[in-house]
């Protein structure tokens, strides 16, 4: 599949063909799509913008991204300083692409690959990446908490402006701040399924004084 995009004036990401393209951006991912979710949708543009500002604002070591399709989040993430990335995903063919995708971009050796979801994953990081339905956010948010460090990031998306009210709801009431929103069109042929063409991202920061109220899971 060939596609290219950038972000703002320091990110491109692009299919193999569009090397030529990738080299003249100061930071830059090749990247293989097969049947993965598209590395070009609208949300995760809007998680790469997020983690363009996150990390020119700080220094984080590490990160972890569940249901990483292709692996652009993680990958970009160790393109712009992360040390180590851990990539998840049920699906194993997600899984070998975000491998070819590592070697593509000579990040094999810090890329850990975990098939399952965010109950396999154990330990703590800098910064959570979820690109998920507003469902499985919502459902998924205890255990992104739990991956997530004290005083650490999370990267949202994969829901769209109807949602917006709910999710707020889930992250205050597991302790995190919002700190910024992002929304973007995708225009469908015709009417959209839901009723709305905006799609929705959001960085939040889990609270180093907050603690969970008592019988929660964290």
């Amino acid at each position: 599949m060939l596609f290219y995009y950038r972000i703002d004036k320091d990110l491109a990401v692009g299919s193999p063909w569009c090397r030529w393209l990738l080299s003249r951006a100061p930071t830059s991912l090749i990247l293989k799509s097969n049947g993965t979710f598209p590395p070009y949708h609208p949300t995760t543009r809007m998680c790469l913008r997020l983690m363009l500002q996150i990390l020119k604002e700080r220094s984080y070591q590490n990160l972890v991204d569940i249901g990483c399709g292709s692996g652009v989040l993680a990958l970009v993430g160790l393109k712009l300083g992360i040390e180590q990335a851990v990539a998840v995903d049920i699906d194993a063919q997600a899984l070998e692409l975000s491998k070819i995708n590592g070697y593509l971009n000579g990040l094999e050796s810090k890329l850990k690959l975990i098939r399952g979801s965010a109950e396999a994953v154990i330990g703590c990081f800098d910064l959570v990446l979820a690109n998920l339905p507003t469902h499985i956010l919502t459902e998924k948010l205890p255990e992104l908490c739990r991956l997530n460090k004290r005083g650490g990031g999370l990267v949202l998306s994969g829901f769209q402006d109807l949602d917006k009210p709910v999710l707020q709801r889930a992250l205050r009431h597991h302790g995190l701040k919002e700190r910024s929103w992002l929304s973007a069109d995708l225009v469908f042929f015709g009417d959209s399924p839901t009723g709305s063409f905006t799609w929705m991202a959001v960085h939040a920061e889990r609270e180093n004084s907050w603690q969970p109220a008592a019988g929660s899971r964290q």
